[in-house]
């Protein structure tokens, strides 16, 4: 059963994704449905991290400055081009 969802957005962000979406076959409600549903998909699949994994993280020195939900929304925003 589909709800409606009020989301504060900013215009000039809304505006590019209904028009990067118009050639696609994909509604901007849909684009924000696959989000969740790909959020909820990798937070689930997390594991508690074994020792070594806990040991060895934060030596890669990963960029701070890149936030994994702007990745996901990248990806989703590039995949309905």
């Amino acid at each position: 059963m589909n709800t409606k969802l009020t989301l504060s957005i900013d215009r000039t962000v809304i505006d590019r994704a209904k028009r990067d979406l118009q050639t696609k076959e994909k509604s901007l409600s849909g684009l924000i449905e696959d989000y969740f549903r790909l959020l909820l998909a990798t937070k689930s699949k997390r594991t508690p991290n074994a020792p070594i994994v806990e040991e060895l993280t934060g030596i890669a020195g990963l960029d701070k400055r890149v936030d994994e939900n702007d990745i996901i929304a990248e990806y989703l925003l590039e995949k309905y081009k």
